[in-house]
């Protein structure tokens, strides 16, 4: 039997008729919501993108045929939204293109967890309750989907909005899970009254469609109203301003391995030289993006490296957060957890994708190591206990990368200035971030490498991504990348400051300071804990409905 049909036998003339309408609708669907993402200004198109799916499923009571209909739109809005995931532009790696096909193939069965739910609810509570749970399953699954190893949060559908700065600015209430719920809710009374008219139960006119219409309209503007209010005319001005300098070296990611580490220092050093040279502002700190120094240059056995590294940090008398490569041997390889990596000799070692802060005549350097990793680029999940499998990864200079032990917030001795980074994907995290702004951050940081896909979306969609964390914590962040892109956000999601993509720049702007804590970062994902618990009532409900109707008809039969 076809998984998608619902009997026997050759289709017949109104069969056909009515597959290739829900095929229609249900690419239709993912369209819409692919065509919503950044670099895309659409995002308005997310409110409305799951009404053709709902359509289709309207009539389905089969559950495997519902998911298989499922499953084209997600495979369509995957298609569009990360086929830069396996860098077919330039085909440079083997281990990416696959990675990508499998990401865009596989990754749409986990929206069947949201999409399962609601046909499960609508089958044992009814239509009416399932829509109205919907906005609570989608965002639960969301929410759920951004806190294991498994997490892969890039496609929140609050992250479509990010064009619409009056929109997002109930994100320091929300953070990024109230977009995406208001979203869905719209999406859910669209369907309301598109379903009302479909079944005749309303006229256009009728009060019933008109009421439904107006529910629409005001939970539409809402946001925006509330947005307007807030948002401030033009760039905020910097409270107790910093001088921040970022340096975009536009080095080959796929080659920037093979440096020798004293070309790398000297290129980054030579580039900070510059700046400090022509700032019209002298900075404060500079910024040297992800894995900038390919090497383990905090360890003992690279004392020399270290030493030369501190000494043009001296010379230049500035200080600089840098990415780089950090490992922590294991003395007794027992000690060592099983995913750790192993030398030549046997010894066990951890490696970390970090970051470190060096300050003029200061030996300590404290560093952080990423917590977020790519799953199976990065790091196979829980791979403490599937380390047989750690030949799954990207073998570009960045794979096996142990998990960092703590959030780490930095401090500026000159200024007192504190502030965090975020290592490249961590960034895509929003109660994650919200956890360093707790810690005492100022300000925010965000380095990356974000050239390794030409000019497709991803580099685009990253940079976007960022403007939520500033809005959620009302915080500055700069944001500094190996080939871009490049820029600084006002706690209010503006841009004031960007570079293009495969340029080389160095420049240096003002940020601000704050201690104020917004809702949101004092709270952190309330709203996610919340509507788990609607998810589980609701299920619950949906279970409990359905083992009453079995025991009702095995009292009939009996």
């Amino acid at each position: 039997m076809s998984f998608f049909a619902r009997t026997k036998g050759p289709a017949t003339p109104a069969e056909g008729l009515r597959r290739r309408t829900r095929l229609l609708l249900c690419v239709l669907s993912g369209i819409l919501l692919g065509a919503a993402f950044p670099p895309s200004p659409l995002g308005a198109l997310a409110c409305v993108a799951l009404v053709p799916l709902l359509i289709v499923l309207a009539d389905i009571e089969r559950l495997r045929t519902g998911l298989g209909w499922v499953y084209i739109a997600m495979l369509a809005f995957h298609l569009i939204t990360l086929n830069w995931t396996g860098g077919y532009a330039h085909g440079k790696d083997p281990y990416m293109m696959i990675a990508g096909g499998v990401t865009m193939t596989v990754h749409p069965l986990f929206y069947f967890l949201p999409m399962g739910a609601y046909m499960v609810v609508k089958r044992r509570l009814g239509p009416r309750v399932a829509l109205a749970v919907l906005p609570a399953l989608w965002v639960g699954y969301e929410y759920t989907h951004s806190l294991s190893e498994w997490s892969f949060p890039w496609l929140t559908l609050g992250n479509t909005q990010t064009h619409d700065l009056a929109r997002i600015q109930v994100a320091e209430f929300t953070g990024v899970w109230g977009i995406s719920l208001w979203i869905l809710v719209v999406n859910a009374l669209v369907y309301r009254w598109y379903s009302g008219l479909a079944s005749e139960v309303w006229t256009p006119g009728s009060r019933g469609s008109v009421l439904v219409l107006a529910a629409t309209g005001v939970v539409a503007v809402a946001p925006m109203v509330y947005g307007l209010a807030v948002l401030p005319a033009g760039p905020a001005v910097p409270e107790r301003p910093l001088q921040v300098g970022i340096i975009q070296p536009n080095v080959d990611p796929w080659r920037k391995w093979e440096y020798p580490v004293g070309k790398a220092i000297d290129l980054y050093a030579g580039a900070t030289g510059m700046l400090l040279d022509t700032a019209a502002v002298r900075p404060d700190i500079v910024l040297w993006p992800e894995t900038a120094l390919p090497d383990y240059v905090l360890t003992d056995s690279r004392m020399r490296v270290r030493r030369r590294l501190q000494e043009r940090i001296d010379s230049m008398g500035v200080a600089v957060l840098s990415g780089l490569q950090h490992a922590v041997l294991y003395p007794d390889s027992t000690q060592a957890p099983p995913s750790a990596k192993r030398m030549r000799g046997g010894e066990r070692y951890d490696a970390f994708n970090a970051a470190a802060f060096f300050q003029p005549g200061v030996e300590e350097v404290p560093w952080y190591g990423k917590m977020k990793m790519v799953p199976l680029a990065e790091r196979v999940p829980y791979a403490d206990l599937f380390h047989q499998f750690d030949f799954l990864r990207w073998g570009v200079g960045i794979g096996g990368w142990q998990v960092g032990r703590d959030t780490v917030v930095f401090t500026h001795r000159g200024t007192g200035a504190r502030f965090s980074t975020a290592i490249c994907y961590e960034s895509v995290y929003p109660g994650f971030v919200a956890a360093f702004v707790r810690k005492g951050a100022q300000f925010l940081t965000i380095i990356t490498i974000d050239s390794w896909w030409a000019r497709m979306s991803g580099a685009y969609q990253h940079k976007q991504f960022a403007v939520l964390r500033a809005v959620e914590n009302r915080r500055w962040v700069a944001r500094c990348a190996v080939g871009g892109v490049s820029g600084v956000i006002d706690p209010w999601g503006r841009y004031v400051h960007t570079t293009e993509l495969f340029t080389a720049r160095a420049f240096s702007t003002t940020v601000g300071r704050s201690e104020a804590l917004t809702f949101y970062t004092r709270h952190g994902d309330w709203l996610g804990d919340l509507l788990l618990v609607v998810c589980g009532v609701v299920l619950a409900a949906a279970a409990g409905s359905g083992f009453l109707r079995r025991h009702r008809r095995l009292q009939d039969e009996s």
